[in-house]
């Protein structure tokens, strides 16, 4: 019998709101095309570089290291100032005319964000405990 583990749970419900976000970003997404980039990002993942996962985790250790000295609401202002820091330079990056992209861009990375939330959220709530984060 396979036991499955709340982050089991966790990336299932992730895997299920991206796709949907997918879907509303592109109607003729369909699932084949979501295993399709899952399976991609999986190989991606597979080799020498970080995951995605981990790199999160290591940005919330040093959050938690900060709340020894702040309050968690500094320093969750402070991350998503820095995200959204980086964010703008990412976009800024890409486009090649950011200024017509700007909408767009800030659309794609609101949509992106409130779905994140929402699922981390919902995890939360599903799974009763409270977060490690301090």
């Amino acid at each position: 019998m396979k036991t499955i583990s709340i982050s089991d749970y966790a990336y299932k419900y992730l895997d299920y709101m991206f796709c949907r976000a997918a879907k509303e970003y592109r109607p003729e997404f369909s699932l084949t095309d979501w295993d399709n980039l899952n399976n991609r990002l999986n190989q991606m993942e597979k080799t020498n570089k970080i995951s995605r996962a981990a790199m999160a985790d290591k940005f919330i250790d040093l959050a938690n290291e900060f709340t020894t000295t702040e309050t968690k609401e500094r320093v969750g202002a402070a991350i998503m100032f820095a995200a959204a820091r980086y964010n703008a330079f990412e976009a800024f990056s890409k486009s090649s005319n950011l200024s017509k992209d700007r909408d767009d861009a800030i659309n794609w990375y609101t949509r992106e964000y409130k779905r994140m939330l929402e699922a981390n959220m919902e995890d939360l709530l599903n799974t009763g405990n409270k977060p490690k984060i301090s």
